[in-house]
């Protein structure tokens, strides 16, 4: 039985093919919702509080703009993060989009790895976020004058309601420090469990020697994922639950445990899982201490992400020693020096005027921002800014330069190297993709097969430097003449290019290949040995066709391929047509 929830995602756009796309996409490892229009996407979002929203901006009625304005304005969702679908590829839609608060951009058409990258760090995000606002509550509560056990089996409650597990068993060691009793219990109540209280864990030398040879390699917390670990289990285990273990130390000795359970569904722990049971056990090590706020303090100081203090005026207050690998600035270094030696001014006043004020009205801020280390290097980091104090704001900086290097890398291998538009592959990935949505809802297909007329006659007589500007400006001036966003040019190979319009019937495909005719004639680009003018031109096949699940992409590029062959058997400077239904 799986019990894990899934996150859940909404998908807000007016084109059925975009939801079934990125429905396709997201569905395995997340919970769906679908709107098609603004009104009802509000009113799916406050019922059913999604995780991610996914917003088209342009949409009748109700555009993006104004869904992400109502969303923003409401207390029940503003803090819901929006992530932009568009097709509108320039700074200005996206500097409107993040100043009403969207968290990240997604451009048409899709490509599955940054569809699932860019939904799955703002899911992560959000998990930190939560991590870190469970993780705050429970070290308020432990700051009360209550007695220590009914706070802990509160905190027990609150972490295995959070980590949505089974079980969570705290035990205790006696004098001799090997055998263990289980004091403090929470149990999911739907389960009906037989109470773990009294309970008692004796663990053996080799028990141990586990424990300590993981701990060595850096594994604080043995869990169930360890082969090894599982079977030294074995015989302390009336169950067949996945785990995580969680020793609790208190001056180097191994005072408590902490075991969660959940019943074994075949999946693993995911680390994120694995790091929050380490904090909540860090945690409790310093209740048992009588000192929980410096293990707080202990838990941020040792945090591989730069945490930072700053006053309501953007004045450095804390550092913690995670500074030194992000900056390359020593902790007194930095705070001698300020903001200033990695902050731009920009950044500084933005800090002050923005999002310090928004701290303070109880938002959820984040933002990008690039520093200057020490040495000279640029970094990308997530800033994540919330009120500790009145006058007080924690800063915690998550360096997202890998991430923003692999999504342009991978960016880059979609696009081709002279021309700047989308490359073979990418077609030949997206058009596989666009066959299995549109069969789906038996939509329309339109491609069409485009060749420069000549064009090997035009590199002899005016060398390959000028032929490579040729292919620039016809792949520019093609590119222009495709303004839906989910149509595409893609260059084929050589001066072949490849043009998909989906739903798009006869007519308007007609009519998009007149376009693409007119327009390069109208460059005027002189071809002196063309047999088609004294310019350059293009020859175009186009098909179309209703998507039926038996057919693929090779149906659409042979059929539009032998139009090609025909339009250039007929003089070329023109198009052929022929439908798919046709023989």
């Amino acid at each position: 039985m799986d019990r894990k929830k899934k996150n859940s995602i909404l998908i807000v756009d007016d084109e059925r093919s975009n939801i079934s796309t990125l429905r396709s996409i997201l569905s395995p490892d997340y919970a769906v919702y679908a709107s098609s229009d603004g009104p009802d996407a509000i009113t799916t979002a406050e019922e059913f509080m999604p995780d991610v929203i996914l917003l088209d901006i342009i949409m009748p009625d109700m555009d993006g703009y104004a869904v992400i304005n109502e969303l923003k304005n409401s207390d029940k969702t503003k803090n819901i993060p929006v992530i932009f679908i568009t097709g509108l590829d320039n700074a200005d839609a996206e500097e409107k989009g993040l100043a009403l608060g969207a968290a990240d951009y997604i451009i048409k058409p899709f490509h599955s790895p940054i569809v699932k990258m860019r939904v799955h760090n703002q899911i992560k995000l959000l998990e930190q976020l939560r991590q870190q606002a469970i993780m705050m509550k429970i070290s308020h509560n432990f700051l009360s004058d209550n007695y220590i056990d009914p706070l802990l089996s509160d905190t027990l409650q609150m972490v295995g309601e959070f980590m949505n597990i089974a079980q969570i068993l705290l035990y205790r060691a006696e004098d001799d420090n090997s055998t263990f009793i289980c004091q403090n219990e929470w149990n999911d109540p739907e389960l009906k469990l037989k109470s773990g209280i009294g309970k008692k864990l004796k663990l053996k030398e080799e028990i141990i020697t586990v424990i300590s040879n993981l701990r060595a390699r850096g594994e604080f917390c043995p869990n169930s994922n360890n082969t090894a670990y599982k079977e030294a289990m074995k015989q302390y285990r009336e169950d067949s639950r996945s785990y995580i273990t969680a020793p609790v130390f208190i001056k180097g000795k191994m005072f408590a445990v902490l075991d969660f359970s959940r019943e074994d569904d075949g999946r693993e722990w995911e680390e994120s899982e694995i790091n929050f049971a380490i904090l909540v056990s860090d945690v409790i090590s310093g209740v048992f201490e009588r000192d929980a706020m410096g293990r707080q303090f202990s838990i941020v100081e040792n945090n591989p992400n730069l945490i930072l203090s700053v006053t309501d005026d953007a004045a450095l207050e804390y550092a913690n020693p995670a500074v030194l690998d992000v900056t390359g600035y020593t902790k007194n270094e930095l705070m001698k020096e300020g903001f200033g030696v990695i902050f731009s001014e920009k950044t500084i006043n933005d800090l002050k005027k923005k999002h310090i004020p928004a701290a303070i009205r109880g938002e959820t801020v984040q933002f990008e921002t690039d520093i200057v280390g020490k040495g000279g290097g640029k970094r990308i980091l997530l800033v994540s800014v919330f009120q500790t104090e009145k006058k007080s704001f924690g800063m915690i900086f998550k360096d997202m330069t890998k991430i923003r290097e692999l999504e342009i890398e991978n960016e880059k291998i979609f696009f081709d190297g002279l021309t700047n538009i989308y490359n073979r592959r990418f077609f030949d990935e997206s058009i596989n993709r666009m066959i299995k949505s549109l069969s789906r809802s038996g939509s329309m297909l339109s491609l069409m097969m485009i060749d420069i007329d000549y064009f090997k006659k035009y590199n002899d007589t005016y060398g390959h430097s000028a032929g490579d500007d040729c292919l620039k400006i016809v792949a520019e001036t093609l590119k222009k003449c495709i303004p839906r966003t989910d149509d595409f040019v893609a260059r084929y190979g050589g001066e072949e290019f490849v043009t998909v319009l989906p739903n798009t019937d006869e007519n308007g495909a007609r009519i998009v290949a007149n376009r693409l005719l007119k327009r390069i004639r109208e460059k005027n680009i002189l071809h002196e040995n063309s047999e088609a003018a004294g310019f350059v031109t293009i020859s175009i096949g186009v098909t179309t066709g209703y998507v039926e699940h038996t057919h693929t992409a090779d149906n659409f590029i042979k059929r539009a391929d032998e139009m090609l062959y025909h339009a250039k058997n007929s003089g070329r400077n023109r198009y052929s047509f022929e439908s798919l239904g046709m023989e």
